[in-house]
Parts: structure tokens; sequence; C-alpha cells
């Protein structure tokens, strides 16, 4: 959900946003309660607006050759795949996109962040409430811990990220270089 978040945060500022979603399943959120009479969600309908949609099956190498083309065209790749591994077995992660454009931005948006021990542990915002201990002081006094009723790690790491990208494109514009933007929940915590 923060990957949406950032992206979506760029739509309202004015940028074109292309999703790139994968065939057969799509985006996920699309099924998050409450479900509209149009089958989407209502929070996929919020944090996509004003977004285009690509479907693309990056496990060809047609597909990702298709992403690998858009590349020069960006100012910014947002990306919420979960671990470094996924992007980088695709030669998708910011080395090999700054061999395609050399001023790209990348937000990237994981549990843990793109270093340190946990670096390759995927996660997701319950867990990331109940690891960082935001749980503990949820709910009602001698309970059990309860997971905060809004996604707050992924509503902040998303607005976090988006600054970040925001930043790097003004910073980008004073030095000619882009940069990558690391956004984890378990820091947002």
């Amino acid at each position: 959900l923060a990957g949406a978040g950032i992206t979506r945060m760029m739509a309202e500022l004015g940028a074109d946003i292309i999703k790139i979603e994968l065939p057969d399943t799509g985006d996920g959120a699309r099924f998050l309660p409450v479900v509209l009479d149009n089958g989407r969600s209502a929070w996929f309908v919020q944090h996509n607006r004003g977004k285009k949609s690509l479907c693309v099956d990056w496990n060809t190498p047609e597909g990702l050759q298709i992403i690998k083309d858009l590349v020069p065209q960006v100012d910014v790749v947002a990306e919420n795949t979960g671990t470094p591994e996924i992007l980088a077995k695709r030669g998708l992660d910011y080395e090999n996109l700054r061999k395609l454009n050399p001023n790209v931005i990348m937000a990237s948006v994981s549990a843990f962040g793109r270093s340190g021990p946990r670096a390759h542990e995927a996660g997701y915002e319950a867990l990331m409430q109940a690891f960082s201990g935001v749980m503990s002081i949820t709910g009602e006094p001698d309970s059990a811990p309860v997971r905060c009723g809004v996604s707050a790690l992924d509503i902040m790491t998303g607005t976090l990220c988006a600054f970040g990208a925001i930043a790097a494109i003004l910073h980008r514009q004073k030095t000619g270089l882009g940069q990558r933007i690391d956004g984890s929940l378990f820091d947002t915590s």
C-alpha cells in the first residue's frame, strides 16, 4: 500500500504515472474492503485515480523489455516489490536502471530497508506494527496488542518516500544527479 501512496501523491501534484501490473492477478488492492459496485475497492479507486495502468508480465523477455524501454523516459521509478532480489534478478534494481537512465530517481519501499541484517526479509503493515512495538500501545489497558485501525505505517512511509522523491527531483535540477530513496515500514514505525 505504501508504494501506491507514493505515486498517488505524485499524481495529485501533476505527475504522469504509469503503474505496472502483473497479468492475471493485477493489484490485489482492488479487492480490499469496501468493494464498490464496479468490483473495485474504494481504497483502490482512491489510490489509483489519475494513473495509467500497463499490464506486463515481467517474467517474460518481452515483458521485461517493455519495462526497460520505459525507464529512459521517466523521472522517478517507485517500487514496493518486497525484497531487493525481486528486482535484481530481473535487472530492474537501481544500479541497472541507472545504466538505462543515468538521472533516474528510484523510490523503494520495503519492510526493513535495502541494507542491514533484515534487508532480505519481506513484511507488511500488520507484521511491522507488531515487530516494532506499535501494537503494544494500541488497544485497551491490560489487553493483548491490537493492530492500529488504519495502515499508519504504509501511509507515512508512502508520504516520506513521495517527499524524498520530490526532494530528489529538486536535487537533480541543481546537480544533474539522480538518486535512490529507501523507505521502510520499520524505519517509519
